[in-house]
């Protein structure tokens, strides 16, 4: 099992950033909203290699200081790289491309044991999701 996450896992062009808001779908499961968009283009993802690509984005309008956001968003990567494998290995049994951000909706600051216990939910929606589709 690979535990690194690299600068290819991450969603970090505009225009991916764009089409994920424009073209995605989402659901809630607080305290996280997450959209999520399959990749139709797959002649393009030849040189890519990540079948999954993620992104968290914590609102400068809820978490006025830089050190909560950023406290936040290392919480919220730290679980998502501990428990992401399920999810990747399906996805790539089946050669599909999904990028999907999460946006954290509450006002308070959680703690690492509450957070992962909901990144795990939604990847393991995201995998129903895409087992469905398989």
């Amino acid at each position: 099992m690979d535990f690194s996450f690299k600068k290819e896992e991450r969603i970090h062009k505009r225009d991916d950033l764009t089409l994920l808001f424009e073209k995605g779908n989402s659901f809630l499961i607080h305290p996280f909203k997450v959209l999520y968009l399959e990749s139709q283009d797959s002649a393009a993802r030849t040189n890519d290699p990540s079948f999954l690509k993620f992104g968290v984005s914590i609102p400068k309008r809820k978490f006025k200081r830089a050190v909560d956001r950023n406290l936040l968003k290392r919480r919220v990567k730290e679980a998502y790289r501990l428990n992401r494998n399920g999810l990747k290995t399906q996805l790539k049994k089946q050669n599909k491309y999904v990028s999907f951000m999460v946006i954290y909706v509450d006002n308070s600051i959680l703690e690492f044991s509450v957070i992962e216990p909901k990144i795990i939910l939604i990847l393991q929606r995201l995998q129903a999701i895409y087992a469905e589709n398989h």
